[in-house]
């Protein structure tokens, strides 16, 4: 009896005892109902005198904030009461809203149902989720005052060139001006917020379009598609692309700059410029005017880390050239990435080696594959299927004899061969040798195992 006693503790207890093994994880993630601030969302403007009493206070002005509590309701969901005051503190709005979003061209969203959340909030990236439940928002102005009642359930972005996108159901939106009045008579199911004269639109049937600030259709009487304009640059020009597929463009406000004759083009590689395609060959043109900054002269392009230089071939050479068309040689290869702070990973005779911006050889052209990893600092590099570290500077640290090696929560390094995991300096040297995880956990658990086996067998035999 004593041994079926200890067989039944045993076997009690060791799922506890499996559960606080030191390589056992376990991931428990809360999940907050209501409103879903990102860290931008949960940014606080201002924390003194009258605004330390709430949960978010967003600046609009000199003069003007927005001000926000939590309040937990009954079955255990966040809803909010927002304000619009002044930096006085006097309150403006002359009712408690639910939620209330940032300003734009005098009018800003706000919301009446409990569990309905300022959806333009979610499109300027505070929240990461959005639920529409109901006909509850509407606009006040910088006054507080209430310019149009809550009537809508979607509201997608802000007030630009005088209106907005709204909606009660998911497939019938449309833009009204401040007064509420629906402008263009036209609905769409998709849509977006004016940018610089032009927004893109979706009808009903699916098909895509742009309309410019009187409505008007844009597409397909001449274009194929035109390039969505960005706010991050004002006065930026915008791109589009003619029926023969042909891309030129336009200044800001849509009047012809460039004709179109490049083949492709790309906004993000080089700050201020962008990429633009001519019969297989590559160069940049201003962000601003148009004009040619880099001759369309290249055979390929790399982006580099920072985006005030590029990376450009031309015959078997790579090129490092800034905005002003300034050219640094790095050297010949096959294939070339950046690897941050003027440092290149370049490909040459199948294999990987280092080289920083003026073509200098930090690591030979020894490594089948280097992988960036842990903040910029260290890269794995691959060697006969074994795994290494070099630093930033390309220097070897760790050799690549490990079947495995990363980083431990604590920030230090291991390698593991063979049945050992090895712990590491950060200059390469062996600090620790034990036994693999998986192997003292599997081990642990035979031996829980054959114990647990040999107990029942005794117990049998006992009877």
């Amino acid at each position: 009896m004593k041994t079926l006693k200890l067989f039944l503790i045993l076997f009690l207890i060791t799922p506890a005892v499996l559960a606080k093994l030191p390589f056992e994880e376990i991931n428990k993630k809360g999940i907050n109902a209501g409103y879903w601030p990102t860290q931008y969302g949960k940014k606080k403007d201002r924390n003194d005198g009258f605004f330390k009493q709430f949960d978010f206070v967003w600046k609009q002005n000199n003069n003007l904030y927005v001000v926000k509590k939590k309040i937990n309701l009954k079955n255990g969901d966040t809803s909010l009461n927002s304000w619009l005051v002044d930096a006085r503190g006097k309150y403006l709005t002359k009712k408690t809203y639910t939620d209330i979003g940032d300003f734009s061209e005098g009018m800003t969203e706000v919301s009446i149902g409990t569990m309905d959340f300022c959806s333009s909030c979610y499109y300027s990236g505070r929240y990461s989720l959005m639920v529409f439940l109901s006909n509850t928002r509407g606009f006040i102005n910088e006054k507080g005052e209430e310019v149009i009642s809550p009537r809508y359930r979607f509201v997608h972005g802000n007030f630009k060139n005088g209106v907005c996108l709204v909606g009660v159901w998911d497939d019938q939106l449309y833009f009204v001006d401040k007064s509420g009045k629906q402008q263009f008579n036209k609905v769409f199911k998709e849509g977006e917020q004016f940018k610089g004269g032009i927004a893109g639109v979706t009808f009903r049937n699916k098909v895509k379009n742009f309309i410019d600030k009187n409505g008007e259709v844009l597409i397909p009487n001449k274009y194929l598609y035109i390039q969505p304009f960005s706010e991050d640059y004002l006065g930026m020009i915008r791109a589009y692309k003619t029926l023969d597929k042909k891309v030129g463009f336009w200044t800001s406000d849509c009047k012809d700059l460039v004709s179109p004759e490049f083949d492709s083009f790309n906004y993000a590689m080089l700050n201020g410029n962008i990429l633009v395609e001519k019969n297989g060959k590559f160069g940049f043109i201003d962000m601003f005017t148009g004009q040619e900054t880099i001759p369309n002269s290249y055979s390929q392009y790399r982006s580099d880390k920072d985006r005030n230089f590029v990376i450009l071939k031309n015959g078997q050479n790579w090129f490092r050239l800034d905005k002003l068309n300034n050219s640094q040689k790095i050297g010949f290869g096959k294939d070339i990435l950046s690897l941050g702070s003027g440092i290149y990973k370049l490909k040459r005779n199948g294999n990987w080696g280092v080289v920083d911006s003026v073509g200098t050889i930090k690591s030979d052209f020894l490594f089948d594959e280097i992988k960036e990893v842990f903040a910029n600092r260290y890269f794995i590099v691959l060697k006969d299927q074994n795994y290494g570290f070099i630093n930033s500077q390309g220097k070897v640290f760790v050799d690549p004899i490990y079947e495995k090696v990363g980083f431990l929560g604590d920030g230090s390094i291991f390698g593991q061969k063979g049945l050992y995991q090895f712990s590491l300096s950060h200059e390469g040297k062996i600090l620790d040798k034990s036994l693999k995880p998986e192997i003292m956990k599997n081990g642990f658990l035979g031996l829980i195992i054959t114990l647990m086996l040999g107990l029942t067998i005794y117990v049998f035999k006992a009877k």
